[in-house]
């Protein structure tokens, strides 16, 4: 899968470092299959079964992936005073030990709202920042196209979640949670794109802010940017990106 570590100025990570994107190992390409096989993680050993592997052959599982990435979350999201959840994100991506693209972005989207949602007065435990960073642990790589769900969007309504205790058993929680997953969502889908974790999770973030006032009466300002990592991410889509540098409609 693809890793923290690569330097943007060198294109390669320092000695010992994972690759920021590619394989975490080498950097190559990586390939994804329409089925699971068991692979090996390259780092831990664990067999797991994947469709994700690098055209070298080399497997990293999940754990492995986000593990540098999700302290950085955490420590940025409990002790961070931001109050722009897409600063407080572009602040946590921008550290050299980020990565393009991966499974950490779905922890990262639910981190950051309620790390600003808590710096603009609403109550927001530590508790409930580390919470829905483990659940967003839980939704695995790839589950934009092999669960037919963004993990930016499941994090918006795992944030949701957190905030109004929902169980299986609370019908109009339950309820609640899903059609924010569902508004965000159906954004996310209405590009014919490639993955993208930035613009998905930019996206996602900036659908919430209507829901979000709604359920907590607070108006979370997300602010707007271009694109600096177009060069790095193979797969963009250009100017049919709405963070396009030339694009207006990043607004």
């Amino acid at each position: 899968m693809e890793g923290p570590g690569k330097s943007r100025e060198s294109g390669r990570p320092g000695q010992g470092e994972p690759y920021r994107a590619g394989c975490m190992v080498c950097g190559a390409e990586l390939v994804y299959s329409g089925t699971d096989q068991d692979e090996t993680c390259h780092y831990c050993g664990r067999v797991t079964a994947t469709s994700t592997r690098c055209v070298n052959g080399h497997f990293v599982c999940n754990f492995c992936h986000s593990a540098d990435a999700l302290e950085i979350i955490k420590t940025v999201c409990l002790h961070g005073r931001q109050t722009d959840p897409v600063a407080l994100m572009r602040t946590i991506r921008s550290h050299g030990q980020f990565p393009l693209h991966g499974p950490e972005h779905h922890c990262l989207v639910p981190a950051v709202i309620l790390s600003t949602l808590r710096n603009s007065g609403h109550p927001v435990t530590d508790s409930q920042i580390v919470t829905a960073v483990k659940r967003g642990q839980t939704v695995t790589g790839g589950s934009c196209a092999f669960l037919g769900a963004c993990g930016a969007a499941i994090g918006v309504g795992i944030a949701v979640s957190v905030l109004t205790g929902a169980t299986p058993y609370d019908g109009d929680k339950r309820q609640a949670v899903q059609r924010i997953t569902q508004a965000v969502l159906g954004k996310i889908a209405s590009y014919d794109a490639p993955r993208c974790c930035q613009r998905d999770c930019w996206l996602a973030l900036k659908e919430a802010v209507e829901p979000l006032r709604e359920q907590t009466g607070i108006s979370l300002a997300v602010s707007r940017f271009t694109c600096e990592q177009f060069d790095e991410n193979k797969e963009c889509i250009h100017d049919r990106c709405p963070l396009w540098p030339s694009n207006p409609s990043n607004t």
